[in-house]
């Protein structure tokens, strides 16, 4: 399996820091049909045939991992770039 590791520091607080997550996790279910789900106050898993993985808030962070099956790796790059991007934008409205 691919993985996808991200870590960056959101610069806000852990609640608003867990609303940007949110949002990601609503457009994941929308637009990929993933299932989220929180496991914790501040730790989500999501998982669809090929794609599985977690996003962890923390007070200074967001921790994203994802592991990715043989077909989706092809993918890996679009994936990530597009998972910082919509962070990007998120944490920094």
């Amino acid at each position: 399996m691919a993985n996808i590791e991200i870590k960056r520091t959101h610069g806000t607080t852990i609640e608003k820091a867990k609303q940007a997550v949110q949002q990601i996790a609503d457009e994941m279910q929308s637009s990929m049909g993933l299932t989220c789900q929180w496991d914790s106050d501040y730790h989500l898993t999501f998982k669809q045939t090929g794609v599985q993985g977690s996003i962890k808030v923390t007070e200074e962070r967001v921790e994203i991992d994802v592991k990715l099956n043989a077909i989706m790796k092809a993918f890996k790059g679009t994936i990530e770039q597009q998972i910082n991007q919509r962070l990007d934008k998120l944490i920094k409205s």
